[in-house]
């Protein structure tokens, strides 16, 4: 099971207490998934696609539980698309509970010259908190999906219409979730993409085993990641002694070579004879050999006095 599908399942599973907000939920999934539908004698059906069984019981529940209404699942298989199967909820009733019903998500408008589609959110739904994240919670189960987090951190929505799709950016935003839209393919997508933000909306639908397990996954990757830089630093700082003690070594031969060794003062003689015998020492350690001890400070200091003293004879020689 998919790390996007596990969070719809665990989503399911939980209780909504009040009614409110089980409408609130259930206008979210019907405007994010349904579709309406006209029969026989103008009479209207609500169909709901989704890949998850856990969303095709969830929706059966709440529409019972709101309106009574009827419903008849069709399971669909798309072995060619990669896809297991795809569940079709046929959602039906009285016209007049199902106009009732219609009116209440937001799939249709009570206007002067009367019933005309809807477009975008009912705002008197979310007059509420509660109501607001049972929304959030509704619209994941019928337009949401989340990457898996080994791979990277994305949250999006699929809405059916620009409008709505304004609508749901901007109560997402009222999270501060950071919410952004995009056209694709013909639909609108929200979506967010900080790790930060997408813990912080599942904790707001209760998504509470999911957040964990986003959560440990990113510890880990945080954890290797900073365990790759600290390599990273490590090799790059042993790379720069060794070519720090390969190019002392160089020219400290080439002060021998040209019987420039001889004039040097004691202290640069006993730095360059340390360096010569002990070319894989760090600078505290030559330094902890010499007599008298001298810090890691006073070795690079006499050390980069060696280097100048055989770059200026290298100029004199004209090398």
């Amino acid at each position: 099971m998919s790390f996007s599908s596990a969070t719809k399942e665990e989503v399911a599973n939980l209780r909504i207490k009040k009614p409110c907000c089980r409408l609130a939920a259930f206008a979210a999934l019907v405007q994010l998934a349904g579709s309406l539908q006209l029969g026989a004698g103008g009479k209207r059906s609500v169909v709901l696609t989704t890949e998850s069984y856990a969303v095709a019981r969830w929706a059966v529940k709440l529409s019972k539980a709101l309106y009574s209404l009827e419903s008849v699942i069709l399971v669909k298989e798309h072995k060619r698309l990669g896809k297991n199967r795809s569940f079709s909820i046929s959602l039906s009733g009285e016209q007049e509970v199902m106009e009732g019903m219609l009116l209440d998500v937001g799939m249709l408008c009570q206007t002067e010259e009367g019933l005309t589609f809807g477009s975008g959110l009912n705002e008197a739904l979310l007059k509420e908190d509660c109501c607001k994240r049972a929304y959030l919670r509704g619209a994941f189960m019928g337009g949401g999906s989340l990457s898996n987090p080994e791979r990277g951190y994305h949250l999006e929505f699929v809405v059916r219409t620009s409008s709505l799709a304004g609508d749901l950016c901007r109560l997402l935003n009222e999270y501060d979730l950071r919410s952004k839209t995009v056209e694709r393919n013909g639909a609108a997508v929200v979506y967010i993409k900080e790790s930060e933000r997408i813990t912080d909306f599942l904790a707001l639908i209760g998504a509470h085993g999911a957040l964990l397990e986003l959560e440990t996954v990113k510890t880990n990757k945080e954890f290797k990641n900073g365990l790759n830089r600290r390599f990273n630093c490590e090799t790059a700082n042993i790379k720069k002694t060794v070519d720090a003690s390969l190019r002392q070594k160089d020219n400290i031969r080439y002060l021998i070579n040209h019987d420039a060794f001889s004039s040097l003062s004691p202290e640069l003689r006993s730095a360059a004879e340390a360096r010569i015998e002990y070319p894989e020492a760090t600078l505290a350690e030559l330094g902890a050999l010499l007599d008298p001890p001298v810090g890691k400070s006073g070795v690079n200091h006499r050390l980069r006095k060696l280097e100048r003293i055989a770059l200026s004879l290298k100029d004199k020689k004209g090398e």
